[in-house]
């Protein structure tokens, strides 16, 4: 018997409607009345004595279980003659079978999707005892609004053991989706997951089900090719997802890591002008080539040169399609001259015709491979050598009362000598804390900046980012689970290490999320962006009692909090109809919004107080993803006097930035640097944009950088 909407479960959790209902149970949308937040409550209907003790058991393991593409379950109770519940983690978003309904996927959406939950499952298959899900299907595939995709229903869940045998009556049977060996009673093993897993992505691309397993097995059927619907598909998605679909188990990929390995592989094999997704959050790394660091890094070294040259021939193409329309021009001007010589002025066409000369050289030196100077990266040099100074740029500020967008002119090239006041902070020649992929998964190291030496910092299995020092320089907070570089961290939590000891410890808890870490001046507190019903919140929390006061009002998604040097205010990113920065007073009140871009992203504020500024990222155009560094001063704000934070000199490309940090002594900016639309290494460059040199050198992604702000003894 359904529970009625009103209903007070285990008097804590309100009953707000059913999401689903079946013959083993149902599931319900509820609220927590303790902690005000939207679960998902999950009920089963089997009651006897064995099952209620399986229940129980399993239900401990479930509610140990911290993965990004999995809910967190974190309540679980039975209440006799009536039904066992567990409680997790409500997730917002569509499932994948109205995604299936409302519009077709892309082979690319596909596989990426297939890779998410292959990352589940390795998680789950490798726990002790391992877990198997048993019920994977487009209705247990939930794709949140911010793109990341979750499986859900652990109602069906089965912890393995060598001494038991899953019955019959618990078993769901989905037709299409179910193995052969879920229908009899053959034990099933983490190879069930894969087929069903193969079955469901089978079911996204064609727009069809997979004939059923059962009829397969006794002959009644068989396997459509997945080409016969997908015309287009490629060979390698072919041959992986119907390897999965293999009736007998031997056939089949034995493990999770063996079908994530051959979609990625698929995935890196389509052409690059079909790898988008606008409705996806790509993953940020893959750990695969037999899961060897050398396999991992090589392949994004060759992912990153081949988007390169990719990018190189498109600006080839562009260079000839410009050439040939000044060639046009030039016939047309010179039979202008040969028939009409007298409609142009001899002084005018000697004018036009220099510039189209020199053009058209250039280009052809550019075309044949001729080289074309870049700026040199060297290694970085301690605060008191020649830099250049920065007045080199001058900042053309027009009168305040004015609309008109500032410019830039360079006034000089010359550099002079300058000598910083010593300071006891890190400065430029100091340690910057970032996050690498070099090991396959995200994690937290250091970089000697006067010596480039590397120093890894945490190895924890579920990964680490967005490190952020504490004023005395001796701890770093960040975020985990972290698998990837991404805008939302959906089941993470904020961790403390001891540099001296490597001492890890947890912050107090969410139910959907913390992220985005901050420490303040005083270190006192540390802010932070927080899921509350899927909405981005900002809080804090005083490190003494573990006392939480929550910033944002709950009126719209805040996020990346960022201390003024006082401790007295807060930047932070409010997302409207697009994200813009605001400033705060640290307790929450008198919020002020800073920038006005209109309908432009803006992100990931950094106070600069040496310049009175507040620089942050900002996307080249509506929709783009691409990001570069601007800055306001205090006294515009709310005005549309933002200025854009370039590296001076001639480049080859256009510098994509992101992330940006100040270095204690305010004369160096350390950031991401983008070499096209690929996340290359971490540059720094002298404020306003002088030295531009690369601090990080390796094929795996480097990002977040965070300068100490006090020397390493």
């Amino acid at each position: 018997m359904p529970l009625n909407n009103g209903y007070l479960l285990q008097g804590r959790y309100r009953i707000l409607d059913i999401l689903g209902l079946g013959g083993m149970g149902a599931v319900y949308r509820a609220k927590d009345e303790n902690l005000d937040v939207l679960v998902a409550v999950k009920e089963n209907s089997f009651l006897t004595d064995d099952y209620a003790r399986q229940f129980r058991r399993e239900a401990k393991i479930l509610a140990s279980l911290r993965h990004p593409n999995l809910p967190r379950v974190f309540d679980y109770f039975v209440i006799e003659h009536q039904g066992q519940y567990l409680v997790m983690d409500y997730i917002e978003g569509s499932d994948l079978n109205q995604w299936m309904r409302e519009d077709k996927l892309s082979e690319y959406e596909g596989l990426l999707i297939g890779i998410a939950i292959c990352d589940a499952l390795i998680y789950l298959h490798d726990q002790k005892p391992p877990i198997t899900h048993r019920d994977i299907k487009p209705g247990n595939i939930k794709i949140t609004p911010g793109g990341e995709i979750v499986l859900v229903d652990f109602g069906l869940v089965k912890v393995l053991d060598d001494k038991e045998i899953t019955t019959t009556a618990a078993r769901a049977m989905t037709p299409g989706y179910s193995p052969p060996e879920q229908y009899g009673d053959t034990p099933t093993d983490q190879r069930s997951d894969i087929f069903s897993l193969g079955a469901t992505l089978y079911a996204a691309l064609a727009g069809y089900l997979p004939e059923d397993s059962l009829a397969r097995t006794t002959g009644k059927s068989v396997l459509t090719p997945l080409r016969k619907y997908l015309p287009n598909v490629s060979p390698k998605t072919e041959a992986a997802i119907e390897k999965a679909l293999s009736l007998r188990f031997e056939d089949r990929w034995q493990t999770a890591q063996e079908f994530k390995a051959a979609l990625v592989d698929a995935r890196d094999a389509l052409p690059d002008e079909d790898c988008f997704s606008s409705r996806l959050v790509p993953l940020a790394y893959e750990d695969q080539d037999n899961g060897s660091i050398e396999g991992i890094l090589r392949r994004n070294l060759d992912r990153m040169r081949s988007k390169r040259r990719t990018s190189n021939r498109k600006k080839h193409v562009v260079g000839w399609t410009i050439l040939g329309v000044v060639l046009s021009a030039l016939v047309l001007f010179a039979g202008i001259l040969y028939f009409k010589p007298d409609l142009i002025p001899w002084d005018l066409s000697s004018v036009l015709i220099k510039p189209i000369n020199d053009f058209i050289s250039q280009r052809f030196s550019q075309i044949q491979g001729y080289p074309i100077q870049t700026p040199e990266f060297e290694e970085i040099v301690p605060m008191a050598t020649e830099l250049a100074t920065t007045e080199n740029l001058i900042i053309d500020e027009t009168p305040n009362d004015q609309e008109t967008t500032p410019t830039r002119t360079h006034a000089s090239t010359d550099s002079v000598t300058i000598t910083p006041t010593p300071t006891p902070i890190g400065g430029g020649a100091g340690v910057i804390a970032f996050v690498s992929e070099r090991t396959g998964i995200p994690q937290i190291w250091l970089l000697d900046v006067r010596t480039g030496k590397t120093t890894q910092v945490t190895g924890l299995q579920d990964g680490a980012c967005q490190p952020d020092w504490s004023p005395d320089g001796q701890r770093i907070v960040f975020t985990s689970p972290c698998l990837g570089k991404r805008e939302k961290y959906s089941g993470s939590l904020l961790h403390i290490i001891e540099l001296e000891t490597r001492a890890v410890d947890p912050l107090k808890t969410s139910l959907e999320g913390n992220y985005d870490p901050a420490w303040s001046p005083d270190g006192d507190w540390i802010a932070y962006t927080s899921l509350i019903n899927g909405q981005k919140q900002l809080m804090k929390i005083r490190l003494d009692d573990q006392e939480i006061v929550r910033l944002s009002d709950g009126g719209y998604n805040d996020s990346d909090p960022a201390w003024s040097p006082d401790g007295k205010q807060l930047a932070f990113t409010r997302l409207k109809s697009a994200g813009q920065i605001w400033i705060m007073d640290s307790d929450g009140d008198d919020p002020i919004q800073v920038s006005r871009s209109g309908t432009i992203d803006n992100s990931h504020p950094a106070w600069f107080p040496r310049e009175n500024l507040i620089l942050f990222s900002q996307v080249l155009g509506l929709g783009s993803p691409s990001k570069q560094i601007y800055g306001l001063r205090l006294e515009n704000i709310g005005k549309e006097n933002e200025y854009r934070i370039m590296p001076s000199g001639r480049l080859e490309y256009n510098p994509l930035m992101d992330n940006v940090d100040v270095s204690p002594d305010g004369f160096w900016l350390a950031f991401d640097y983008w070499y096209y639309d690929v996340l290359d290494d971490i540059y720094a460059m002298i404020f306003p944009g002088s030295n531009l040199l690369q601090l990080t050198d390796h094929p795996a992604k480097d990002y977040d950088p965070d300068w100490c702000p006090y020397p390493l003894e």
